[in-house]
């Protein structure tokens, strides 16, 4: 017997978005979403995948599950009010996620990456 396609898609519909789903069944599911949805739909799926990977953390702490994304690319912009450092990942399917950075913040990450980078093995500095 072969199974029915699955598929779980997200796609602009005028000013909202569609979460679609088609089950086993071959029955395609819509779910018409607002812009905040999206937002709150990003949001959950980010808890469940940290839930689900502290589920997965043995006793000991000495091992922690992490769950990775490869990068393309990363660049650095300042906010326009100047609070914040604007960090934009983009991952090799073009997928970009961003992240405002407080100065603080921005400041204690270029100096652990710098750290990180001046004690890995010389080919990975050279980078």
């Amino acid at each position: 017997m072969s199974e029915a396609p699955f598929d779980l898609s997200l796609a602009a519909d005028g000013e909202g978005f569609v979460l679609s789903r088609t089950g086993d069944d071959g029955v395609t599911t819509r779910i018409p979403l607002t812009p905040a949805d999206i937002l709150s739909l990003t949001r959950s799926a980010l808890e469940l995948r940290e839930k689900s990977l502290s589920a997965r953390r043995p006793a000991s702490g000495a091992v922690e599950a992490v769950l990775a994304s490869p990068v393309r690319e990363a660049t650095l912009a300042r906010e326009m009010l100047g609070d914040h450092v604007l960090l934009t990942l983009t991952a090799p399917d073009g997928d970009r996620a961003s992240f405002a950075l407080p100065l603080e913040v921005a400041a204690d990450v270029s100096t652990r990456l710098s750290a990180l980078l001046e004690s890995a093995p010389p080919t990975l500095s050279r980078q």
